[in-house]
């Protein structure tokens, strides 16, 4: 059997309590810190963007975690405003309590001499790598163009 448990700032009584419950016999206990994207996080995340900015996150996603700021200003799409968009909206969620203070931003601009090259998820090939969490919580939406 199995149980996770998140607790957000515990107090010294819960805290206690916890620990005595772990230190029951044949209990392991792993402790897991709370910055990682999960399904649920990335559609309450995607749906607090304005529309620009979800076309671009859902263009990111279907691109395995990447893509070109080409691609991004296709059928001459500006990108000017959008990308800002996503540290505003994860910083908001953070400091309203919706998401943990260490979730990682789920998108990064690579930009060389001054112009945007690519957006992508940061993280691959770690367990805070954001895909699989974004492509679960936004199946179904399409990018439409």
């Amino acid at each position: 059997m199995k149980i996770t448990i998140t607790v957000e700032n515990p107090t010294p009584e819960a805290l206690e309590k916890l620990l005595a419950l772990a230190a029951m016999p044949a209990a392991v206990v792993t402790a897991q810190p709370d910055d990682r994207w999960t399904p649920e996080r990335a559609r309450s995340y995607y749906d607090r963007l304005p529309p620009r900015a979800q076309q671009i996150l859902l263009q990111v996603v279907e691109g395995e975690g990447d893509c070109a700021a080409d691609e991004l200003k296709a059928n001459g799409r500006s990108l000017r405003g959008s990308t800002g968009a996503f540290r505003r909206v994860l910083t908001e969620g953070k400091r309203t309590g919706l998401w943990p203070e260490a979730l990682p931003a789920p998108l990064v601009s690579h930009i060389v001499g001054g112009q945007l090259k690519k957006l992508e998820m940061p993280g691959r090939g770690t367990e805070q790598y954001a895909l699989k969490a974004f492509e679960e919580g936004l199946r179904g939406l399409r990018t439409g163009g």
